[in-house]
């Protein structure tokens, strides 16, 4: 198994909608030091990574909604149980796409693509998923309302049937697409 805490931590920063700075702030370390949790470069210490999975565990989606709504980074709030329901859309998102984020969840179907559809059956295939064993999963997939292969994390927004995905042009695309999922249980295994 592949070393969780750096998906914790990018997960609980993502679920707060933060930069590397704010969640730095809050969590009372250096920005470098979120670097460096994210890359597996430093082991958050006992406190904070308890800070760490309370976050993940009880993340207000309210809250969320509107960092998402702002985020400059490709961000996209939907149903867990549909990903092709979009509740709230990134201004990045919105931006690369070249769409207006209110026509997008006023009419989904319009814009709901393969690359998407493919990741939504993937997911949503997973009975882990359904019964809410899942922390977070990462994928790539190809995004045609973008035009290129992206890298993505999702996951499940606490007490909602809501997930967040968040995602970034694949920087070195294999064009091929995966999903791989890392339950609660693996996170507990590693503490």
């Amino acid at each position: 198994m592949s070393n969780p805490i750096p998906f914790m931590v990018r997960r609980a920063r993502l679920l707060r909608g933060e930069t590397q700075g704010d969640f730095a702030f809050h969590m009372g370390v250096d920005p470098a030091t979120v670097s460096r949790w994210e890359t597996s470069k430093l082991v958050p210490s006992p406190a904070n990574l308890d800070a760490i999975r309370k976050i993940i565990v009880t993340a207000e989606p309210s809250h969320s909604r509107a960092y998402i709504a702002a985020s400059p980074t490709i961000k996209y709030m939907c149903q867990r149980d549909n990903f092709l329901k979009p509740l709230a859309i990134s201004k990045g998102l919105a931006e690369a796409a070249g769409f207006d984020p209110e026509d997008v969840i006023r009419n989904p179907e319009a814009y709901m693509k393969e690359g998407i559809r493919r990741l939504n059956k993937a997911v949503q295939s997973d009975a882990r998923w359904a019964h809410g064993e899942i922390a977070f999963f990462e994928a790539t997939f190809f995004a045609p309302v973008l035009g290129e292969w992206m890298r993505g994390i999702g996951a499940p927004l606490a007490e909602t049937n809501a997930a967040l995905l968040e995602g970034a042009p694949d920087p070195h695309p294999k064009k091929e697409f995966w999903v791989k999922f890392t339950p609660f249980k693996e996170l507990d295994d590693s503490a």
